[in-house]
């Protein structure tokens, strides 16, 4: 009975789990970083090598500087929101945007616990079992005298509300990613070209992080 259980606790956690790169997975970004490598190595390409300067190899540098950065800024934006909705939404400025959503990720969570509490058997509630003074294995009693089947509203409960905040949280990605860019179109951020340390030593700000 315990491991059926502790089986069914997993699966549901895995489906939460599992929720994350399927909504993660947004569309590429337009005119990000690969548009921009493009565009620079077409231009490159069109020039003789022996006429390629210093200077060509800094403007190179930092247009894709800049690129890389916009590209951050938005996806730091998306994933944020993703993981916490609303932080994103903070991040890009739109306080009442990310309001909103942090309240809707503060019911779903609090809603799905609460449901989940008042499903359970009420021999392992709190009113009937105290947890703080009681043996472990008298808790652990508790619990595996009731069937698997008595714990499954409480854990269908949890599973929709994991489904529930994957939504919100992918809604809220989009979202974040979109106000980014519009930061970007509309000036309101701006980036300047930077070298990058990195483990590797010394770089040119061309390394991507994903």
């Amino acid at each position: 009975m315990k491991k059926i259980l502790v089986v069914v606790l997993f699966a549901v956690l895995l489906f939460g789990a599992g929720m994350v790169p399927a909504f993660a997975q947004t569309a590429p970004e337009p005119l990000g970083f690969e548009a921009e490598l493009d565009a620079a190595l077409q231009e490159m390409a069109a020039a003789q090598l022996g006429t390629l300067t210093v200077a060509d190899l800094a403007k190179l540098h930092d247009r894709l500087s800049i690129a890389r950065q916009k590209l951050e800024y938005v996806q730091r934006a998306r994933r944020a929101s993703f993981f916490i909705p609303g932080a994103g939404q903070f991040m890009t400025g739109d306080k009442l945007g990310g309001s909103l959503y942090l309240a809707g990720d503060i019911v779903i969570v609090a809603g799905g616990l609460v449901g989940a509490y008042f499903l359970l058997p009420a021999n392992v509630q709190f009113n009937n079992l105290d947890y703080f003074n009681d043996s472990l294995a008298n808790i652990g009693s508790a619990w595996q005298s009731n069937s698997v089947l008595s714990y499954l509203p409480s854990v269908g409960v949890l599973a929709g509300a994991a489904i529930l905040r994957g939504v919100l949280g992918h809604i809220s990605a989009v979202n974040a990613a979109r106000e980014a860019r519009q930061n970007i179109a509309d000036g309101k951020i701006t980036f300047v070209p930077r070298f990058d340390l990195d483990r590797h030593g010394f770089g040119m700000g061309m390394m991507m992080r994903y």
